[in-house]
């Protein structure tokens, strides 16, 4: 059966006690005697009892009480200790005090997480980084980060590693005058992880980044081919071109192109891709481990060119409106020269797939996702030894069809019956699969009972009914996540029969429905 709920380890449970007794236990006062000691500021002279403790228990302990509630001055002043290495803005009431007390008394700051604070002022944030130079890990997702933040970032943090710069208003000129100061000095020589997606940042600011940063191996930008192209022809006018809108002057000596970069991952999203731009990022980054290609009109035959990459081990296909991508002639070649390494395949919008290419050619595939595929070449049985392996299965067939017969479904019995051979499956999602009936699953988990199922999600499955999700619920499996979604047998009612099962089970898991309405 599902995982049951059990009582919270004597560790946990004293964090809850501590903080539900925050005042009278750190304070020796009442709740209305703490509120006149903030009045009066004589708070900040109580020492408390989180000094001397280590960081990691000081930081378990404010994110416990941030469950209790909003931290404020006086939960702050005490557990901002000097030796606290981690810290997140999430849950603090008074942020301003809680990035002064960072500021001032956290020296020994290495993870710092501001994401989502949209009404932090990057003035603010400007006047403190002086104080911040042993950040390690920056996160500034989705907040107001400008340019000029960016500039303070490369001055005043040199061990920095990995910064989330998602959602932000950022430029190219930000990015620039993050990897190099005024005078062409290079800067934040150790970031090995940035992430520039849902911004201004042009293939300019990133072709920059590429040449500028030595160690980067994680680089969240969907244009990477062009990019890694500018960066293959660097040369003294288009540096003078790139860095001089900036306002950073160009470095004394010519600054060669690196002739290797270290990417892990090449994703690109753009319409148009010359062959020329894949023959620099296969050239400059050997080392690539994942590639993500999507919306573009390449052809079937750009896809030999990957064949050289030893390491690789990712690959995700998206096929543009142009379908010009092809499964026989441009997938399956690659499958056979890398597929022995493969462990993530996604493959979305083609006409056509062979899964017993698939399952020959990638025999350690992990995880595998299928989305808006027209056609699966028919399998007359079962191979054990294909997709043995799996980890998380995703099938996504378009709802338009969800109500065909099953002889005109698109994924056909035989081949789910294939897909959910192996027994390490966690994670399992179907959309739209008319196919997956409760007599299947009953057939399937007879030879296979999916003991480590985590997560199941059943979207727009009208061939499922309430009797399916109880033997789910009867099984023996480790499921913490169960979707029902848009399922026209499964209607408001089964959902409360279900969820008052759970409660009265002490099921430890997150169910949520969705009504059919198509």
């Amino acid at each position: 059966m599902p995982l049951r709920h059990e009582p919270p380890s004597l560790r946990k449970a004293a964090m809850t006690v501590i903080g539900e007794n925050f005042e009278p236990l750190c304070y020796g006062a009442s709740p209305e005697e703490v509120a006149a000691m903030i009045d009066n500021e004589e708070y900040l002279a109580v020492k408390g009892p989180f000094v001397d403790m280590p960081p990691l228990l000081v930081e378990e302990m404010s994110d416990e009480l941030k469950h209790l509630t909003h931290l404020r001055r006086h939960h702050l002043h005490l557990l901002t200790t000097p030796r606290v290495a981690c810290w997140s803005l999430h849950g603090v009431a008074d942020q301003r005090a809680g990035l002064d007390f960072l500021a001032s008394r956290c020296k020994n700051l290495k993870h710092l997480n501001l994401s989502y604070l949209r009404h932090i002022n990057p003035n603010v944030l400007s006047s403190l980084l002086p104080s911040f130079t042993t950040i390690v890990t920056l996160n500034l997702r989705m907040t107001l980060t400008v340019d000029q933040l960016l500039a303070q970032i490369g001055r005043h943090c040199p061990v920095l590693r990995e910064l989330n710069l998602f959602g932000t208003p950022i430029t190219d000129r930000g990015l620039v005058q993050l990897c190099i100061s005024a005078e062409g000095r290079r800067q934040c020589q150790r970031l090995q992880k940035l992430v520039v997606a849902d911004t201004c940042v042009s293939v300019s600011g990133a072709a920059v980044v590429l040449q500028s940063l030595p160690n980067l191996t994680d680089f969240d930008f969907d244009h990477i081919f062009e990019a890694a192209d500018l960066v293959e022809q660097w040369d003294r006018v288009l540096e003078a071109r790139l860095l001089t809108p900036a306002g950073v002057r160009l470095s004394e000596q010519p600054v060669a192109p690196p002739d290797l970069l270290q990417l892990r991952a090449l994703t690109s999203n753009a319409e148009f891709v010359s062959m020329d731009w894949v023959d620099s990022a296969v050239k400059m980054c050997p080392f690539t481990t994942s590639v993500t290609i999507s919306g573009s009109w390449l052809p079937s035959e750009v896809l030999y060119k990957f064949m050289v990459l030893e390491n690789l081990t990712a690959l995700s296909l998206t096929n543009g409106e142009g379908l010009t991508l092809d499964f026989q002639e441009g997938v399956l070649p690659l499958l056979s020269a890398c597929g022995e390494r493969l462990q993530n395949l996604i493959l979305a919008s083609f006409t056509e797939i062979d899964i017993a290419g698939i399952g020959r050619t990638c025999p350690g595939l992990l995880n595998l996702a299928l989305s808006a595929i027209g056609h699966f070449d028919p399998i007359n049985s079962v191979n054990p030894a294909w997709f043995s392996r799996l980890n998380a299965l995703e099938v996504w067939c378009d709802t338009s069809q969800a109500h065909a017969p099953v002889h005109e479904q698109v994924v056909s019995p035989c081949l789910l019956r294939q897909l959910l051979v192996s027994r390490n499956i966690k994670n399992l999602l179907f959309t739209a699969c008319g196919t997956l009936t409760d007599r299947l699953f009953a057939e399937i988990w007879r030879d296979n009972p999916m003991k480590k199922l985590s997560h199941l999600t059943l979207d727009h499955c009208h061939g499922v009914s309430p009797q399916l999700v109880h033997q789910v619920l009867d099984a023996e499996n480790e499921l913490t996540m169960l979707r029902l979604w848009s399922c026209c047998q499964i209607h408001k009612n089964h959902n409360a029969e279900f969820s008052k099962r759970i409660c009265s089970e002490n099921m430890n898991m997150y169910l949520e429905w969705f009504a059919y309405n198509d």
